[in-house]
């Protein structure tokens, strides 16, 4: 465990917010407190940065304050709110997009890819999965009228939705007797594969907000659930994963929580690991 605590940064879904992705109230009332203590957070999604992520806080969680950094696209963005800037790392590149597309189509899988441009979407077809997503995200998706529309720029991610989750094991077998030394690829739910430029994770942004704050890594503690996280949960002072977490992002973690994301988990953790062993008043 470290002994002192700058910078907490955690992944969204499945560790911040229960499965109808509602923060909890002991998870509210602990980042309340650490915020007052002058404790940096930040939050680390799969999703790109915009007006929604930035509000994410009040508008749907209810505090009464802002973040000091967000990751967007796995660690292919980065917002530092202390100074105001934003960064981009290693996007994919109109030929890799098409590499990706065509292994994906050879594997035989039934999938939808999409991308994102800004906030909103870029797909092969609106089925029930994405009109949920974008119903419940708030953002609009245009159909491509041909693949090529794919890969006309750089884009920070490419995704793909499987109609059946039960493909999923098969389809990471597959993909990993395709490996790559351009690309990276994981699993973010159960029916969602995503891939992004080999050097892209979390742990990319997090150092390169950690290192323009001046923070030393021991002091950064960080919480995730899936194995978009691993490499930030590695590469961390101290990591933490959710009861509810993969068998991967488990491995990759110091410790694993006593409750997972429908029971407070994060909460629980910091109050019974942190707060009490530290001597911290527990917040009401």
């Amino acid at each position: 465990m470290i002994k002192d605590l700058k910078f907490l940064i955690a992944d969204i879904d499945g560790t911040l917010v229960n499965e109808p992705r509602e923060m909890m109230d002991l998870t509210k009332k602990v980042l309340k407190d650490l915020h007052e203590r002058g404790v940096y957070l930040g939050i680390a999604s799969g999703r790109p940065l915009g007006p929604q992520i930035f509000s994410m806080a009040k508008n749907e969680w209810g505090l009464d304050f802002d973040f000091e950094c967000f990751i967007g696209m796995n660690g292919g963005q980065l917002r530092d709110a202390i100074h105001g800037t934003t960064s981009e790392f290693y996007k994919l590149t109109p030929d890799l997009i098409k590499e990706i597309i065509g292994l994906m189509k050879a594997s035989g899988f039934a999938c939808n890819p999409f991308l994102y441009i800004g906030e909103d979407m870029l797909s092969e077809k609106v089925d029930e999965m994405m009109y949920a997503s974008m119903k419940r995200h708030h953002i609009n998706c245009s159909v491509v009228s041909d693949l090529s529309e794919f890969w006309k720029e750089d884009t920070a991610k490419l995704l793909f939705r499987l109609d059946n989750a039960s493909d999923m094991p098969l389809l990471e077998e597959y993909l990993e007797q395709h490996k790559s030394e351009k690309f990276a690829f994981f699993k973010t739910q159960p029916t969602m594969m995503e891939f992004q430029d080999r050097r892209v994770s979390k742990a990319v942004a997090m150092h390169a907000f950690a290192n323009d704050n001046s923070i030393d890594n021991d002091t950064i503690m960080a919480f995730g659930d899936m194995t978009n996280d691993n490499e930030m949960l590695k590469e961390a002072g101290w990591s933490v994963c959710l009861l509810n977490g993969s068998d991967d992002t488990k491995a990759c973690a110091n410790v694993i929580t006593d409750y997972d994301n429908d029971h407070d988990g994060f909460g629980h953790y910091m109050i019974d690991h942190w707060y009490k062993p530290n001597g911290w008043k527990i917040p009401e």
